[in-house]
């Protein structure tokens, strides 16, 4: 397996975000959305708003589900920003896994803005 790759799934799961490889699991009532990139470092997946991919499909379902092109796995941020250049989409969105927050008595909780549960399926180009 390419190292780009390997280090895109060691650090996406050390982020949370659950990593599927070779085929889109199939989970019940789960928003499934293309990402854009996939960043080895930190280990995120990229979304770009688009009248196909609207930004709630990935926001607001408990589960969500980003498909990502392992050929489109970059390095790091200031890769993504050579590719992306001034070409910028409305809405650029880089996630590393659930959102968290312990602000209420100092409880961890996962999800609070956004999806609880994150899952990659990482598939082969075609």
């Amino acid at each position: 397996m390419n190292e780009l790759i390997e280090q895109f799934v060691v650090n996406a799961e050390r982020n949370g975000l659950i990593v599927h490889r070779g085929a889109v699991p199939e989970l019940p009532d789960a928003g499934i959305s293309n990402a854009i990139y996939g960043l080895a470092d930190p280990g995120s997946v990229v979304f770009a708003a688009s009248p196909d991919e609207p930004r709630a499909r990935s926001l607001l379902p408990d589960v969500h589900i980003a498909v990502l092109d392992e050929a489109r796995v970059l390095a790091d941020l200031s890769e993504l920003m050579s590719r992306v250049g001034s070409d910028l989409p409305s809405s650029l969105a880089v996630v590393s896994g659930p959102s968290r927050s312990a602000d209420i008595e100092q409880v961890l909780v996962l999800g609070v803005h956004g999806p609880r549960e994150q899952h990659v399926a990482l598939v082969p180009s075609l």
